[in-house]
């Protein structure tokens, strides 16, 4: 049969008219005659429509067959197989490959074959090189090739992928003789057979003959497809059509992206025809350099509403991601969707990862806290009905509150139900339903242990999300979608796979459960085929705009980065004989420019930088076939462009300083109530710390009774772990009150075992992490230890003693208390001790010298010059300056000091006085901590505005937000 020349429909023109035209004069206006094949299924559509409305085509008329590629082995393998064998989903395919594995191993036994080394009766790690392996035999399938055993790879893949590639011929020949006796084939195996069937058949394909059959618009082939179109053309007289650069029939220089169809033509050594010129159009090209995503789409919302019409526009998509912000930004939402949206993207998806985290993180007393909000707070939970009503709001609500006050392993069981008093469902109803809920999402998950149970688990929960769902399935397309492929697809595939019964750990079914679902998109196809379509890259392909839009293209996404196979690297899929990541770049390039050579409006953005900095954040670069565009713009225009010379744009914003002033709070009647209340009671010397550190802090927590959010603590407890270390160290020295007693004689192990137990005893066994609480316990012992040998001799006048004392401010008579950890009596000396489990912080020494300093607070009655900054860069602490008040009876011949005992450290005292002179003492004791009582009680009360003090102390604050406007 006389083989036709290749036809190359220049890609500047429209391919879909191309065709239509060339297909009507072929076979005399008769399309019924034609069979044409598409690389998929879209352009189908346009060729339909096409015809359809061609007001030059006599009516009636039959329409073409048209088929995608796929489609085609499927025809042909019906035709030429009585009975077609049984496609077998993923999870068979690899309980195949491991039963093929077995029994090579076990033909090896008494020749120690390579094979026995893999762990082939573990699945959890056999699972993951199944998948692997699957889709390495997939490709060799698609690529018409049978591998081979593939020795010496080793120190260029690891051990494991060595082994199986060292057997891969043999593993290959087993695979194939199972799927043939079995009556089973693959996807990539079917077109394989199809093609050995083409073969051996002597007879010719009915469903061919008689048909002027049309390749139309493929590029960079697998081997399947190539051979299939050698057949096609050589047998049945197929003409292959090519949407291409028209130089490939003057022989002139072509584009690179063009390659494979140079490639092509030269191994076939064909001719070439062109069908129609080339249109020659002035094009507008315009790039967009943005700094993220949204600035981005923010530029391509601004361009679509300056366009007069939205018809015959695309916005091509390279990564599937883009696809919910995208349809946020488009300034009308009546668009057309055909790309295919990835499952494990959707929101069902993102439940179910909770659903896998809740099981994946539990222990013996429950599941993690964070876990079950994130169940609780996603919107299918959230949006469950009764009716019409969707009444959980206040129930989930106070529930999330008892989590956060909880433990950081519980059960959403224990938690007391709350109903809403609005809702009209009754109690009973909304407690069996939550119950139902939560079961399915979390209970019925614990004990699964075979594909059969994982998918009627899943369908249990899909079932109850189903029913009372309310009308969320009819309102969101894509959920009710993705709903769909979990039902029809992905637990079908799990209960009826031949490893349905087989038990597995937690750990394989869920890597099972997310591969499949990884492997799953939901399709959108569009109709009708005008207004503006929103498109994948692939989607795109053949298609023709006028106005196109690219969003994203960036090299990581155009062409994209190379796939991370352990199994065969991307370097040395070409040395076997696969497309490798330059074959990948040449398809891309081609669909890339392809689109772009046939639009007359171009807009191209990207993002360049990082979003945010960081040594492992991916720096964001455009795509090399941009920089192409790039640098033949700067030919034509001869210079260099950057950001701002047109057709380069730089996406900016204008930005104004962002200044934030602190935020003051005058004094009114209300807050000097509030404040004459609190200072008529006895005021803690914690309370002075506060408002010296920050008087905003002091007014929002003790007068405006802020309190920090009441949640789960997960990191060290601080303030509980101090108090545990007061409690053992008072309950371990009771025993020595009122005996003079050398305690560094002691032995320290009663005290250390004192601590264990009170420890052990104490919520801080279940409320910080274990490897926290096994460091405090060491760590614990070890400073008690330390802090037992550093006490000097002493008796101990009290313990946890409650001390009060009144002092006179203008008049006034107020009132400062606070608890001693403990009073020693050291010869002539009370010495008043405070156990500090953080940091000690003593006063500056010449604070007590600072005469002018003392004058400004001794004369401070509100105004302007206000010394409190002062005086908190020189005395941190009030605490013990306000014990030595409390403790100074003039009425003893005593002496004070007071001191801090640094458990944090060696327990080493660091006493009050000890760099100060002697005869300074009683001075400070009786008029300069009184005078600076006085001074912080009378700037409570009369500073007319309060202010925020900014410092280090801000980085733990729980009131920062109050600050600053």
């Amino acid at each position: 049969m006389h083989a036709e020349p290749f036809v190359i429909i220049p890609w500047q023109n429209d391919f879909i008219s191309g065709l239509m035209e060339r297909v009507l004069a072929d076979t005399d206006n008769n399309p019924g005659d034609a069979l044409i094949i598409f690389p998929h299924s879209r352009p189908r559509k346009y060729l339909s429509d096409s015809l359809r409305f061609n007001e030059a085509l006599p009516k009636p008329f039959l329409m073409p067959q048209i088929f995608q590629v796929s489609d085609v082995f499927q025809m042909l393998r019906s035709e030429l197989e009585a009975t077609p064998p049984h496609v077998i989903e993923v999870l068979d395919r690899i309980a195949l490959l491991m039963e093929c594995i077995q029994g090579i191993n076990k033909k090896d036994t008494f020749t120690s074959g390579p094979l026995q080394s893999l762990p082939l009766n573990d699945p959890q790690r056999f699972f993951p090189w199944g998948m692997r392996l699957n889709s390495l035999l997939e490709d060799f399938f698609n690529q018409n090739k049978t591998p081979e055993d593939y020795y010496h790879m080793e120190g260029q893949v690891v051990p494991f992928a060595a082994i199986l590639l060292g057997q891969l011929g043999r593993i290959h020949d087993a695979y194939t003789e199972k799927l043939e006796t079995r009556g089973w084939t693959t996807p990539g195996y079917d077109a394989f057979r199809v093609l050995q069937l083409l073969k051996e058949s002597s007879n010719p394909v009915m469903s061919l003959m008689h048909k002027k059959i049309y390749v139309a618009g493929f590029y960079g082939l697998t081997g399947v497809e190539k051979e299939l179109f050698r057949i096609l053309r050589t047998e049945y007289g197929a003409t292959i059509v090519l949407h291409s650069d028209a130089a490939l029939t003057t022989g002139g220089n072509t584009h690179w992206a063009c390659r494979e169809h140079k490639k092509w033509i030269t191994e076939w050594s064909v001719n070439t025809e062109l069908s129609e010129e080339p249109q020659l159009r002035e094009q507008d090209l315009q790039l967009y350099e943005g700094f993220d995503l949204h600035s981005q789409l923010d530029a391509m919302e601004q361009k679509l509403l300056q366009q007069d019409t939205i018809g015959d526009t695309a916005v091509v998509l390279p990564d599937t991601g883009l696809m919910m912000p995208v349809l946020h930004h488009l300034p009308r939402k009546d668009v057309n969707i055909s790309m295919g949206y990835p499952l494990w993207r959707s929101n069902l998806f993102q439940l179910l990862e909770v659903v896998l985290h809740l099981q994946e993180k539990k222990r013996a007393d429950g599941y993690y806290w964070k876990d079950i909000i994130a169940l609780i707070r996603h919107p299918y939970i959230k949006m469950l009905s009764i009716g019409e009503e969707r009444p959980f709001g206040v129930t989930l609500h106070n529930m999330e509150k008892e989590l956060r006050r909880g433990k950081s392993y519980t059960t959403p069981f224990t938690i007391p139900f709350t109903r809403d008093e609005n809702a009209a469902a009754s109690e009973e109803e909304m407690q069996e339903l939550l119950h139902r809920v939560l079961s399915c999402s979390i209970t019925a998950w614990e004990e699964i242990s075979t594909p059969a149970q994982l998918a009627d688990t899943l369908a249990d929960l899909c079932t109850v999300l189903l029913e009372h769902g309310g009308n969320l399935w009819e309102r969101f397309p894509i959920d009710a979608e993705s709903m769909y492929r979990i039902m029809r697809k992905v637990i079908p595939s799990l209960r009826e796979c031949t490893l349905a019964h087989e038990e597995f750990s937690q750990g394989v079914l869920f890597t099972i459960l997310r591969e499949i679902i990884r492997g799953e998109r939901v399709p959108f196809e569009a109709d009708p085929l005008t207004g503006l379509q929103v498109l994948g890259m692939l989607e795109s392909r053949l298609l023709h705009f006028k106005n196109v839009y690219v969003l994203d293209a960036t090299e990581n996404k155009l062409p994209g980065l190379p796939g991370n196979d352990p199994l065969l690297p991307d370097t040395l899929r070409s040395m076997v004989g696969l497309p490798d990541a330059r074959h990948r770049e040449s398809v891309a390039a081609y669909n890339f420019y392809r689109l772009i050579h046939g639009a007359e409006n171009v807009h191209v953005l990207y993002q360049t930088g990082s979003e945010r900095s960081g040594i492992f954040e991916e720096k964001h670069i455009r795509s090399r076939f941009v920089e192409e565009l790039l640098w033949k713009e700067e030919c034509k225009q001869g210079k260099l462009l950057k950001a701002g010379n047109a057709p380069l744009h730089g996406i900016s914003y204008p930005v104004t300083t962002i200044k934030k002033d602190d935020h003051c709070i005058e004094r009114t009647p209300a807050i000097h109530d509030r404040i004459e209340e609190f200072l008529a009671k006895p005021v803690s010397p914690s309370a002075l710390n506060t408002y010296l550190h920050c008087p905003m802090q002091f007014y929002l927590e003790r007068i405006g009774n802020l309190r920090p959010v009441d949640e789960v603590n997960e990191a060290e407890d601080f303030a509980a772990i101090g108090d545990l270390f007061h409690k053992v160290l008072e309950k371990f020295f009771t025993g020595y009150l009122h005996k003079e007693t050398d305690f560094s004689k002691l032995d320290p192990e009663p005290l250390q075992l004192l601590f264990v137990q009170m420890l052990h005893d104490s919520s801080l066994k279940e409320e910080v992490p274990y490897d926290s609480f096994i460091m405090l316990e060491t760590a614990g012992k070890e400073r008690l230890k330390r802090f037992l040998k550093n006490q000097p001799i002493a008796k101990i006048d009290s313990l946890e003693k409650r001390l009060i004392q009144t002092i006179g401010v203008d008049n006034k008579e107020r009132s400062i208390a606070g608890i001693a950890d403990r009073i020693d009596i050291r010869e002539n000396t009370r010495v008043i001790l405070d156990y500090k489990t953080g940091s000690i912080h003593k006063p500056d020494t010449g604070l007590w010298q600072d005469e002018f300093l003392m004058a400004q607070i001794r004369t401070w009655n509100g105004g302007i010059e206000d010394p409190l900054e002062q005086l908190a860069d020189k005395i941190v602490n009030l605490q013990l300056p306000s014990y030595l008040y409390m403790m100074h009876d003039p009425r003893l011949t005593s002496t004070c000091d007071a001191g801090w005992v640094e458990l944090k450290k060696d327990g080493k005292e660091h006493l009050f006085f000890e760099k100060i002179e002697e005869e300074l003492h009683d001075n400070i004791i009786k008029e300069q901590i009184p005078l600076i009582l006085q001074f912080m009680l009378r700037h409570i009360e009369k500073s007319p505005v309060v202010r925020p003090r900014k410092g280090r102390h801000c980085q733990w604050c729980t009131c920062t937000a109050g600050c600053s406007v």
